[in-house]
């Protein structure tokens, strides 16, 4: 990203933190002076600070404060922080250990009522979109300890909202189309393209969705046969009872030109350990197309166990290629799980446990959109997971991430297990 674009954020986003400090710092100045002559007493004083500063939030929030330039109150700033530690081993390489850390900003724009846009970074590098891990102590230039690390555009988007039934997004964002679990989407990509979102809420308890994305897989030569991708994904959720919902909807994928294009870089096809894994290629191009149709659903609860656990759910997607190939095997996949304990993890002794298993295919799905934790990323693989994460603080929790998988294929070294642990700190605003 360029220098004049990272200055110019930066300079926003501090603009942003020292006009609300600003404000804080009156209220708490005036409040103590009134305090010292006695007009109000120190747990009055912070009674009304706290009231002020909320109703304050409040209308800058809603876009509404007489004090604040209008710009200003349109903008909202997020971001994120991991810390990892990763342990890989597997039958073939000498065990890997590495630290690795993730960050995000992104900031967050309303252009008028009904248009909206956003902009944001984040480590990385252009070469696997599926992760925005850097790892400590690699550098873009060999044997320079303590180097800077690479940073992107992570997204950059237009979003239209005309009313409550329907969005259009277009540019580069988040995935759109919703998904129960990251086998078959790794939840870092952010597509090329377009999207167009479409709810109706048929009464209290039914609702209808429709999701739709367009992706732009590659477009670098003057050419007709350009490889992309259109989803169609029509859904709904249901309140079976108070504490009951169940979501489900049906996807289908669309390929342009993938069959016989060359095969995307960030494919692990055909690597070490993963040389029984992955899409069939013919001399290094893919040798199939990949439509595909893929059912999901979600049945979850609220406090299922007389408030032992506040929330649970079992989830599942099954994903089958309907290309018309002639290979009959490899063609299907799936994968099911249970999650337990909080919904989110956003607050201090708040957690959640989280159990997968998968088993892709080798042409179920194209894989340069899987998990990239899960196997390299590989189809022709199967895979167990075991997550658990605790709340340490407000918007900050800790993560142990267990993965256990395996190719479907026997060589000579076997079906190469490999094993993966990921501990995580996370911290975001």
């Amino acid at each position: 990203m360029g220098t004049c674009l990272k200055r110019t954020l930066g300079a926003m986003f501090l603009f942003c933190f020292a006009v609300q400090y600003a404000f804080a710092g009156e209220i708490d100045l005036l409040l103590n002076k009134l305090v010292e002559k006695g007009v109000l007493s120190a747990g009055e004083a912070q009674a009304i600070a706290t009231e002020t500063k909320e109703q304050i939030k409040s209308e800058i929030a809603q876009a509404k404060s007489e004090t604040l330039p209008q710009w200003l109150q349109q903008v909202k700033l997020k971001g994120d922080m991991r810390l990892r530690y990763e342990w890989d081993k597997d039958k073939t390489l000498q065990d890997q250990s590495r630290a690795r850390i993730r960050a995000r900003l992104g900031v967050e724009s309303k252009i008028n009522n009904q248009l909206k846009m956003g902009v944001g970074i984040a480590t990385g590098t252009t070469g696997d979109p599926r992760s925005r891990n850097i790892t400590l102590g690699n550098s873009s230039s060999a044997n320079t300890p303590g180097s800077s690390k690479d940073i992107v555009l992570d997204y950059a988007y237009g979003q239209w909202t005309p009313n409550k039934y329907l969005s259009i997004i277009g540019g580069k964002f988040q995935n759109n189309l919703w998904q129960p679990h990251d086998v078959f989407w790794k939840g870092d990509i952010t597509p090329d393209g377009a999207g167009v979102n479409l709810a109706y809420q048929f009464n209290q308890k039914l609702n209808f969705f429709m999701n739709n994305l367009m992706f732009v897989l590659k477009n670098d030569s003057r050419t007709d046969k350009q490889p992309f991708m259109a989803a169609l994904q029509p859904g709904f959720t249901y309140a079976i009872t108070d504490t009951m919902n169940l979501k489900s909807a049906l996807t289908y994928y669309k390929f342009q030109s993938v069959k016989a294009a060359q095969k995307f870089s960030y494919s692990k096809s055909g690597s070490s350990p993963y040389l029984l894994s992955g899409n069939t290629l013919i001399g290094g191009r893919y040798a199939y197309n990949y439509d595909a149709i893929q059912p999901s659903v979600e049945l979850s609860f609220v406090e299922p166990f007389q408030g032992l656990v506040p929330y649970a759910s079992v989830f599942g997607d099954y994903i089958r290629n309907v290309s018309g190939l002639e290979n009959k095997t490899g063609l299907g996949g799936f994968d099911a799980g249970v999650k337990f304990g909080y919904e989110k993890v956003s607050d201090w002794k708040q957690w959640q446990t989280k159990l997968v298993y998968s088993k892709l295919g080798r042409d179920s799905w194209l894989d340069i959109f899987t998990d990239s934790d899960r196997y390299g990323g590989t189809t022709n693989s199967k895979a167990f997971e075991g997550v658990f994460e605790f709340g340490v603080g407000k918007n900050t929790s800790l993560a142990m991430d267990y993965y256990y998988a395996s190719s479907l294929s026997k060589g000579v070294n076997g079906r190469v297990p490999e094993q993966v642990l990921q501990l995580d700190w996370n911290m975001k605003f």
